[in-house]
């Protein structure tokens, strides 16, 4: 015989969903884009100092501004060890954005071809 009364078990607290998890959810640009710069905004201030100027994170308003960050990303030749791991690790999670907009902003065509407006 228990002490303890047979309840039913509470259901374990669901993990936090991860960077890809939560862009796979993303349903807008705006979510993306929130996204983007939360993602940013977690950085620590080394990782940022370690990263070549051109390369740092800059304002992100847009889809336009989160591809063309990805593609520098991407483009990048990173002669300096101590920054390539993180500079693939920017231009892995903005180019999974970048392809996310991508599939998002393209359900928002219309059937002759122009573009639905989005606010």
């Amino acid at each position: 015989m228990s002490i303890h009364p047979l309840q039913p078990a509470e259901p374990a607290p669901a993990a936090p969903l991860s960077w890809e998890q939560r862009l796979d959810l993303s349903e807008s640009e705006a979510e993306v884009i929130e996204l983007a710069r939360e993602y940013v905004a977690q950085l620590e201030h080394w990782e940022i100092v370690v990263l070549p100027e051109q390369l740092r994170p800059r304002k992100i308003v847009d889809a336009l501004d989160v591809s063309s960050y990805a593609l520098e990303l991407v483009r990048f030749d990173c002669e300096d060890d101590a920054c390539a791991p993180l500079v693939h690790k920017l231009a892995a999670f903005f180019s999974r954005c970048s392809m996310q907009l991508s599939q998002l902003l393209t359900r928002t065509n219309d059937e002759d071809g122009g573009y639905a407006e989005w606010a």
